[in-house]
This record gives structure tokens, sequence and C-alpha cells, in this order.
């Protein structure tokens, strides 16, 4: 709710008209001016009274920062955390079995809904208005139509993404603070780091991570990119009894439970950097904005069918996406409880993206993918959390790449120009290209490589079979047979990928027995 403690951030430059006495009200209220919040830039979240008594509450178009909010006839709490909606409106909690199934089938939860029933999250670029017992919403911002025709050439187009990747850059530098990027040798974070080196003219600190000796890393690529572009370089060693000892204290700090492997590395890195640096860059958001290679299956699926290789009841364009996904999407009659089942019984996971898979105002099929991932992967996944795991060591994580004004132009890039046959974010490439060595741009994404496999078969595999038997079963939203199966690595399928599905449901353990309570 608002009191005198409230805070607000944002370019109050661009929004409001200064802090006025209404009627009364005492002066902490504040003046929006409405007309100006789709111009403001940048990670925001503001909440206002208007000068008719109302209750609005605003985030980026983005969805850099977050909010999350309980309405209902006589009441309307939010906060920049679940958590302390959940102490301010102290309801009878219950777990939402639909937002159960998504995050199994994502990995992480898109949309307004969380775990917990009745109580939701903004939506990036959405204005919510409480008044008299009822709630609205309207848009501030969306992500823009695909152009009718293009004229500029290609070397027009990358001169201008190289001046807006330059801007975005710039943006996040602003300030004396010290700057840090996170450097695992891809292409996204490699241009970050590269464009940040020459607009700052100094070196800058990176830091990459290894799991130690036995596990595959990238250390070879990233550092060659800090050599490449004399950064001031650390390797950060992760040894499996530390991801163990820190595992609940990272999932703690997530209002929606997040099953990338990369939580607990990230939440350590930030700890470690903040010793160092006040800012940290990193290089999200390539893969989504610019047809990066999760695009290819869904793509590859549009263009040839699937033949059902995987012999499933559904093989509609919607059940091709969430499959695509490669978690547990296919293992749900088998895995999920009988009440679970029956809550999704209505195929409610696959009509909510139909909307976003027919969009007509994106011609092209890539950009169609490109909106429903900039929206899902960045504002209900990649952006909250790197913002809950830094802001508890003071750092500020920014994605350069997840610029509103970069993603803007990267839905006017020709599909081509995004996926040039078997080249990957091809524009983009091309437009840093004079800044990185050819081998790095010209590598194959790999991805940070998480030894959820090996570590489930040695150091963790004790520690996983208490939780998820012990711990998460109880709960009655996984089949126990599923769980030992699991456990004993004895699920069917081509590639039946056992680490990523035990990671991803501990954190389910974890996070409902931290923010929901004990089962």
């Amino acid at each position: 709710m608002l009191d005198n403690n409230s805070s607000f951030v944002g370019d109050w430059d661009n929004c409001y008209d200064g802090v006025h006495n209404i009627d009364g009200v005492d002066d902490w209220r504040i003046v929006v001016n409405e007309r100006r919040l789709e111009a403001i830039e940048g990670p925001f979240t503001i909440a206002w009274i208007d000068a008719s008594g109302g209750i609005n509450l605003v985030r980026d178009g983005v969805g850099e920062r977050t909010a999350y909010y309980y309405a209902d006839s006589t009441r309307f709490v939010f906060a920049s955390t679940l958590d302390a909606v959940l102490a301010a409106v102290q309801i009878d909690k219950r777990i939402d079995c639909i937002s159960v199934a998504r995050y199994l089938a994502y990995a992480y939860l898109p949309g307004a809904p969380t775990l917990i029933e009745g109580v939701f999250e903004v939506l990036p670029g959405e204005q919510l208005h409480w008044s008299n017992g009822k709630l609205t919403a309207t848009r501030i911002w969306r992500t823009p139509s695909e152009p009718e025709s293009i004229t500029a050439s290609e070397a027009q187009q990358r001169e201008t993404l190289r001046t807006r990747l330059n801007t975005a850059i710039d943006r996040r530098l602003a300030g004396p603070h010290a700057i840090g990027a996170s450097l695992s040798g891809g292409v996204d974070s490699s241009l970050v780091v590269a464009l940040a080196s020459c607009r700052l003219g100094a070196q800058i600190n990176t830091y990459s991570v290894s799991f130690g000796d036995g596990y595959a890393n990238e250390l070879e690529w990233s550092s060659l990119v800090a050599q490449h572009c004399k950064t001031r370089h650390r390797v950060v060693e992760m040894a499996p009894e530390l991801i163990a000892e820190n595992f609940d204290r990272t999932i703690a700090k997530l209002d929606k439970p997040n099953g990338d492997p990369l939580t607990v590395p990230n939440y350590l890195l930030f700890e470690q950097a903040s010793g160092d640096v006040r800012v940290m860059l990193n290089g999200e958001g390539g893969d989504p904005c610019f047809g990066g290679p999760k695009n290819l299956p869904m793509l590859l699926s549009e263009l040839f069918g699937t033949g059902n290789m995987f012999e499933a009841t559904n093989d509609s364009r919607e059940a091709r996406f969430l499959r695509a996904h490669q978690k547990c999407y296919d293992d749900f009659p088998r895995m999920l409880s009988d009440d679970m089942l029956e809550g999704i019984s209505e195929n409610i996971l696959e009509s909510e993206i139909t909307g976003w898979l027919a969009d007509s105002r994106y011609p092209s099929f890539i950009n169609r993918l490109m909106a429903v991932n900039v929206v899902f992967k960045g504002a209900h996944h990649i952006l909250p959390k790197v913002d809950a795991l830094s802001a508890p060591h003071a750092v500020l994580a920014r994605s350069p790449l997840f610029d509103r004004s970069v993603v803007a132009y990267a839905f006017s890039i020709p599909a081509n120009l995004k996926l040039r046959g078997s080249v990957e974010k091809y524009l983009l490439k091309e437009a840093v290209r004079d800044l990185l060595p050819a081998s790095v741009i010209e590598r194959p994404k790999s991805g940070m490589l998480v030894p959820v496999e090996q570590w489930f078969q040695g150091p963790h595999q004790a520690f996983a079979r208490e939780r998820l038997l012990d711990g998460l079963a109880p709960y009655g939203l996984i089949r126990r047979d599923y769980l030992e199966s699991l456990m004993s690595r004895r699920l069917l399928g081509h590639r039946p990928r056992i680490g990523i599905k035990i990671w991803l449901l501990l954190t389910l353990e974890s996070w409902l027995r931290q923010h929901y309570g004990p089962a």
C-alpha cells in the first residue's frame, strides 16, 4: 500500500509534473503526467494516487523492474516482492496448480499469476488503476509491430543497430560506478564487454565461472575475449558443495520459482563481484531479440512438421512451442497428480499462447516467436532473476540487449537478417564483427555448462533424493512413483534430461517450503 515510506523509481524528469498538495492530501503524493509514461525508457515501477483518489501502478515496457499485487473490493496491496504482499494481506494461501504446470513446462513462470492464488505480477508495460473496489488495466507500451516494408540497406541497418547498442551501453555506464560484466565467452556477453570497453576507454572487470576440475567449461573462450578487450579478468570457482550450501538462500530471493541451473551461480557471482563493482553488465537478450538457436526447433517444425516424432497426442503448434522448451511438458501424464491433471485438462497452457503464435502484427513467424520470447523470457524469467539475485549484494544488474530502443529496433530487422541460413543472430554479429575475434563471432551457441547431470549422479544425489521424496512429494503435486523413477534414472525417452528436471523440481520444493510453507 502507498504510505509515507513509498519509494518511486524512474526517470522523473520525463513523467511527473511535480509534487503537489491535492485537496489537502499529504505532499508525498505525486501527480504523474500519464500521457508521458510511454516515453520513459529504462527500468522502473511507479505507484501514485491520482487527483480522483485512484491508486495507480505501472511497470516499464520491457520488464526490467517488477511488482506484485493483491486486489479485492476493499483493498489494493502491492509491493516490489511477493512476500511483502503476502505479509500485508494475510490471506489463506493456496497453491495455484495451473501455475505449477506452467513452471514445469517453461522452467519459469510466464504471465501475471504467481504460485499463490490471488496474487499477481504486474505485466511489462501494464498500468493498473484501482478505485472504489474496481481494478482496470491498460497498456503504456507493447512490442512494436513488424513494419510493412523496409527500405534501408543491410549496411544501414547494421549501422543503426550498432548506434542503438552503443546508446544502450552508455545508459548503463552513467555515473561514477565501477563497472563489471559477466563473461561466458559466448557472442552475446562478449559483444557487451567489447562495446563497454570501447565506450569507457578504460579497463572493466570481467568474471567467468568454473565448476572445478572434471567439469566442462568455457574458460578458453572467456579468457580469449578478456585478453582481446584488455579487461581485468577473474575466474570464480564454484565447487558442488558451495552450490548446495547456497541453494535455499538463493531460491528465497526469487518471487517466482526459476528452474534455470544458473540461478545459484548467478547469485554467488554477484556476491563475489560486489567487492569490486557497483554495476554488472550481462549479455542476456541476444537470443530472444535477435533470432537465437532456441527458435530453431519451432522454425523447423513449422517448415517440415514433426511427423509426431514424440508420439504425442497433441502435436499442435502450441504444444510444439511448449515441447521446444525441453522441460516437463511431455512428462505431464505420468508426472502430475490426478488433481493437477484435472486442472489443466482443457489445454489451458496451450490456449495461453495461441494469440502469440497467431499475432497478425507479425507476418514473419520468427517475429511472432520473438514477441513471445521477449515478454516471456525477458520480463518473466531473465530480467526479474538477475535483478532479484543482484540486489542483495548492492549490485545493479544491467542488460543492454534488453534496452527498449534495441528491442524495438530488433522487430524492424527482416527475418533473413536474424537467421541467415544456418547463421543465427546474423545482423547482431555483423554489427560488432570489428570488435571481437572472428572465432568468437562464428562459434556455435553452447551456453554456460552447468554440470547438473554429474552433480545428481554424484555429490548432490543424496541431497536431491531427500528433498524430492521427503520434501516435494507431500505437497501432492507430483506423483511419487515419478519422483522415484527420476531419482533412479529410469525415465524413458531419447533425451530424458534427468539432471535439469531434478534441478527444476528441487527449485520448486525449496520455493514452496520458503514462500508458501510446509506441506
